[in-house]
């Protein structure tokens, strides 16, 4: 694998260095995907949490150089969200029933090399790929369980920061506690894949819309161990001071945190934006 990407990218600096330069454009685009926080012990526990359709949208910025080969390349800045609904049961078997939502949003900054056909068309084939570094700017994640029955009322744990607070619904009283590590990391590195279209809309403005999907190669969750430390319990809610960290999303067992798989956010949808040229073709 590595050496294909390698000859791809030596293929691409022989190509650029041979092309003549038509010049500068920025871009600006929005990107409406189906967001994913893909972690394989988590498909394994399908039977006790299933993935949720979870629909996502961001947009990005973009400035760049355009060659007479079709060739073009850019750096951006890309903001959106990264989010995971979760449906089940909290007990396998039981009448307790669980939905969730897991939401990262994240600042990214892009590198994408595109390539358009030639031709004398204003329609155009293309295709893209891409590199980008991640900074995750927050997170949260609320879970409600409920008796199917309707025999108690729903309970909510949810975590913003390095808080976990524990009620319910309804209900003033609430327990707090300080989680010792963050739950996902800051930073991230990941690559892109897109295939479309440009339309030519005036002399020095064209829209592209892409089939995109974006996929983080590293880890995006802390799965160390982790503790909590309560700071707010109210009387008569169950003490604790320690969480074992997951081997599967909302399931925790001593031990078994060693073994979690990586968590890695990927989104796939379609991206719609405008290149503004700064040049004359001719």
């Amino acid at each position: 694998m590595k050496k294909i990407v390698f000859s791809f990218v030596c293929i691409l600096m022989t190509q650029l260095a041979s092309a003549q330069l038509y010049g500068k454009y920025w871009g600006a685009n929005l990107n409406i995907y189906k967001s994913n926080l893909f972690n394989a012990d988590d498909v394994r526990a399908d039977s006790f949490q299933k993935y949720k359709m979870t629909p996502g949208v961001g947009g990005s910025i973009e400035y760049g150089y355009l060659y007479e080969n079709g060739i073009s390349y850019s750096f951006g800045l890309q903001f959106g969200t990264n989010n995971q609904s979760y449906v089940g049961n909290a007990i396998p078997g039981s009448k307790l029933t669980m939905e969730a939502k897991m939401k990262l949003s994240y600042l990214k900054i892009p590198f994408t090399v595109t390539i358009q056909h030639i031709n004398d068309k204003k329609t155009k084939f293309l295709y893209s790929i891409g590199a980008f570094y991640s900074y995750n700017l927050a997170y949260s994640d609320l879970r409600t369980f409920s008796y199917s029955d309707g025999s108690s009322k729903p309970y909510e744990m949810s975590i913003k920061k390095e808080v976990l607070t524990a009620n319910i619904v309804g209900d003033t009283a609430k327990a707090t506690y300080d989680i010792k590590d963050r739950p996902y990391h800051r930073h991230g590195l990941g690559a892109s894949a897109g295939i479309g279209f440009s339309r030519l809309l005036k002399e020095k403005v064209e829209l592209i819309t892409q089939l995109k999907g974006e996929f983080q190669i590293t880890n995006a969750e802390n799965t160390d161990e982790n503790t909590l430390t309560p700071t707010g319990t109210t009387p008569g809610y169950p003490q604790a001071d320690y969480v074992y960290g997951n081997y599967a999303k909302y399931m925790y067992a001593p031990g078994k945190n060693e073994n979690r798989a990586a968590t890695h956010p990927f989104t796939i949808g379609l991206t719609i934006g405008l290149r503004f040229y700064l040049f004359d073709f001719n």
